[in-house]
């Protein structure tokens, strides 16, 4: 396949989230749930901007690395089974609980180093 330059490249990845199991009989446990974020690749310049606003007030602009970058998501329910709707309202409520927080950082994370670079090939 010929290397394609694109201006903006989308692209999805899989995001595994491990929570405390509900159930008090399994106590300890994690529950596994897997879903499917869609992610835009950042510009140098882009990102030299966004390190330069998280240094000068971190607490001000939590989580703007990840509103920049994510797009979209597929496999995401409520309680019901109902699909929710990506909109930034949701991403930011989904980033306020820790799990689900730390697993879309490692799946985007993976995204930008590729499973080489994770093995050292």
């Amino acid at each position: 396949m010929k290397f394609t330059l694109t201006r903006k490249h989308l692209y999805w990845w899989p995001v595994k989230v491990a929570v405390p199991h509900p159930d008090k009989d399994r106590a300890g446990e994690q529950l596994e749930m897997e879903f499917r974020m869609q992610f835009e690749s950042l510009p140098r310049s882009e990102a030299d901007r966004l390190a330069e606003l998280m240094k000068a007030d971190p607490s001000a602009h939590a989580h703007a690395d990840i509103r920049l970058v994510a797009r979209d998501w597929d496999g995401v329910v409520d309680d019901d089974g109902d699909a929710v709707a990506f909109t930034e309202e949701a991403l930011d409520e989904f980033m306020q609980i820790s799990w689900y927080r730390l697993a879309v950082y490692r799946a985007w994370g993976a995204s930008l180093v590729g499973d080489a670079a994770r093995l050292g090939n």
